[in-house]
Order: C-alpha cells, then structure tokens, then sequence
C-alpha cells in the first residue's frame, strides 16, 4: 500500500505564474517544462464555480470581490489563496491511472475532499495533470471564512491540519493509500510537481536579474560582478535544492520501512487473531457451543471480527451441501412424492393445485429455518432473519425451490404420460 499525498501552500502573490502552469498557458512553457507535450490532452479542468474558467490572478480577485464583507482593506501581505497538490506514490498513482473507473472515482473523492473542506464557493482551480511523471490534482481555493479573509481559520493549528491529513487519509483507502508517518515533517510531493517548484524557485532569482542602467553602460564591470552575484545566489538555491531532496528521499525511504514494519506486525497480529477464532469455532463444533458462543457475540472486537468471517465462511460450506438435498427432501414431504415414478393422477393434481409463488415462499422460508435451526445445533448462535447471510440462505432455498417444482412436474408428467402444453414443447424446440 502507498501513501496518499495531500500538501497545502500559502499564496500571496497574484497567482498568475501558478495559474500559468496549471492552464499550461502557451508561450509561458517555462513553468511547466517537466509536463510532456504528447500527453498534454490528457489532462483535465473542472468548472467547479463560475471563476475557474477566467485566468488565475482574475478568479482569485473576483472570489475576493464577491465573497469578503469586511470593512478594513486587505493588507498586501494577506494570503490571498491556498495551492492545494493532491496525489500519491508513483506506482499506486500510475496504477489509478490506467483503470479509468478507479480515475473518475479518485477524482470523484478528491473533488468531494476539497468542497467539503474548504467550501465550494472557494475553489477557482480544480485541474487533473497527467501529462508529468506522476498523476496528480491541483487546486487553488481561496481562504474566505464567513465574509473574511483568513487562511489561519480555515487552515486550522497543526492538530486541525493532521486531521485534515487523516481525513484525506480515510477518503483514500478505498484506493490503495495510506496516511504517512504522523508527525513526520517529510512533505510527500510527487516528484514532478515538487521539481516544478524547485523550478520555479530558480526562475524567480533569474527573473530579478538587475537592469541595465546607464550608469551600467558606462560602467560595465560593475553591472558584471551584479549579474554574477545574482548566478551565485542561484547556484547555491541549487545546491540547498539538492540537499533538501535527499533529506526528503531519505525521510521517505525511512517512512516506508516503518509503513512495511507496521503492516508486517498487523498481519501477524490477524493471523493470532484469525487463529484464536478458529479455534473457538472448531470448540463449538465439538460441541462446546459456549466457546463459539463467546467468539461471535462477546469476545473482544478483533476476535468477533474474524470469528464472524470464518464463521459464515463455515455456513457457507455447510449450505453447500446440505441446503439442497434438505430442501428437496422436505419439498417432496409436503407433496409426499418420495417417489415420483409411483404417483398417481391425485398425486399431478394435487400439485398443479398447490404450487404457486406464496407456496413456494412460504416452503423456501421454512427450509432456510430448519437450516437455521442446524446452524444453531452446530455452533450455538442462529442467525438473525435481518442477517444478509440468512438473506442469502433465504434467496438459494426460493432458487431450489423454484428448481426443484420444475423437476418434479416433469417427473409427474413422465410418470402419468402426460403430454406438455403446446407452448412448453415449442420453447424447448420440440414439436418442429
């Protein structure tokens, strides 16, 4: 099982650049360099609100516009929306990927995550990239909480935020992803968008590069030693870019082991389990229906869970081959045809008489109680008529039934030498 990656961002700026890379907007290739342009119709865009289809910057400030009521002016500094990146471990993603179904379905969590958490009046970017290394959904929300600008309230503390991650968690299962190592400050980004930040990071420095002034002009060589400094700065954001992602390749890698530890010791701690409720069940198939008793009704959860399991796994195998050979038996005791060759012409009308539907439910639902009742014998609980198992039990005794009215009307008729109606003969492809 993988990891399910959820990671929150603060903006402040206007967002174009974001949106840029988000929209994959022509001539502005640059923000998404790592994206591969033959896959570039893969990708999709949800018009979640009215907003999402106007640029970025533009949506951010009309969700502003429309939504804040306070009366003081933002500050410049205000966070004006949250960069949302949800995704998860390469294979796993790939994996989602490639069954279309399971795609829509993910999406489908992902969009009822973001509306649920952050309001759907929020959302001015919702967008699915498939066209970079690993699968992953971008949004940008705006942080308005009843009238007010505020991403500390809608954020949360750090305890608010590790819920949020378990609740993510939850709506991820269905998928194959778990939560990561709680409390670790590794940030699980799939590799093409975190590479993409990193990328955008150096633009931002080489963006800033000084303009040449005319003092610059006539001085060159200190507009030179300002155009060095600033690669300098850029080549020691790569170096901490480096460092930075073998620390987080190592915290993953160490997250990992703790994952496979913690899976291999709760598989051993079900196996125990699975291994005490069978022998509980095996009890009370000896005999002692107090053990099998205990082990399905008032033993510790774990164990009812599993004795439950293996439990109807046994009733099963029990229905198998008991349900059908009681159920004819008692079917022929109720029209006593134990032996159809030796019926009479009573004996044909007596059935024609009697079999009908309610019959049938009513025989089909007598047959399920009397196995019941041997389920009861055997290990000492029965089950309830609300149970899906006895549901079950009760729609294969209606099959046989069903089965078993059809074989003997035609016993009888071969018996009696009775012919069959026009119709039947006909549907069966006699009579040509």
């Amino acid at each position: 099982m993988g990891f399910a990656v959820y990671h929150a961002t603060k903006m402040s700026a206007s967002g174009a650049g974001l949106g840029d890379h988000i929209d994959r907007k022509e001539g502005q290739e640059h923000t998404f360099q790592n994206a591969d342009p033959a896959r570039r119709h893969l990708n999709q865009s949800f018009a979640v609100t009215e907003h999402c289809s106007k640029p970025l910057h533009t949506a951010i400030s009309d969700r502003i516009d429309e939504g804040y009521t306070g009366t003081t002016a933002i500050r410049k500094d205000a966070v004006r929306a949250l960069s949302l990146v949800f995704t998860g471990t390469h294979e796993d993603m790939k994996a989602i990927e490639a069954d279309p179904e399971k795609l829509k379905s993910w999406l489908k969590a992902n969009y009822q995550f973001v509306t649920l958490e952050f309001g759907k009046e929020n959302v001015v970017r919702l967008a699915l990239h498939l066209d970079e290394k690993t699968p992953h959904l971008h949004a940008v929300v705006v942080p308005l909480v009843e009238g007010k600008l505020t991403a500390k309230k809608l954020l949360g503390n750090r305890k608010d935020m590790s819920a949020r991650q378990d609740r993510y968690a939850k709506a991820m299962e269905p998928f194959g992803l778990s939560r990561g190592v709680r409390g670790s400050k590794a940030v699980h980004n799939s590799e093409g968008w975190y590479l993409g930040q990193q990328q955008q990071a150096q633009e931002a420095v080489l963006s800033d590069l000084p303009r040449l002034t005319a003092l610059d002009r006539i001085n060159p060589v200190r507009y030179e030693e300002k155009v060095q400094e600033r690669f300098k700065s850029v080549s020691r954001e790569k170096t901490d870019t480096a460092i930075e992602l073998k620390r987080r390749t190592d915290q993953v890698r160490h997250a990992q082991a703790s994952q496979h530890k913690a899976e291999q010791e709760a598989a051993w701690h079900r196996e125990a389990t699975q291994s005490m409720a069978a022998q509980l069940l095996q009890a009370g198939k000896a005999g002692i229906t107090l053990d099998s008793s205990y082990a399905l009704l008032k033993a510790p959860e774990a164990i009812r869970e599993a004795a439950n399991a293996l439990f109807q796994e046994e009733v099963r195998k029990l229905a198998a081959t008991h349900l059908k050979p009681g159920a004819e038996l008692y079917y022929r005791g109720i029209y006593q045809l134990e032996d159809s060759s030796k019926a009479t012409r009573a004996d044909y009308e007596r059935h024609q008489q009697h079999d009908s539907e309610e019959t049938r439910s009513h025989i089909a639902e007598e047959i399920t109680r009397i196995f019941n009742q041997e389920i009861q014998k055997r290990w000492g609980v029965a089950l309830s008529p609300e149970a899906s198992l006895y549901k079950e039990l009760r729609k294969k005794a209606a099959d046989l039934v069903r089965e078993l009215a059809k074989t003997i009307l035609q016993e009888l008729r071969k018996a009696l030498g009775l012919e069959e109606p026009r119709q039947q003969r006909k549907s069966r492809g006699l009579g040509r």
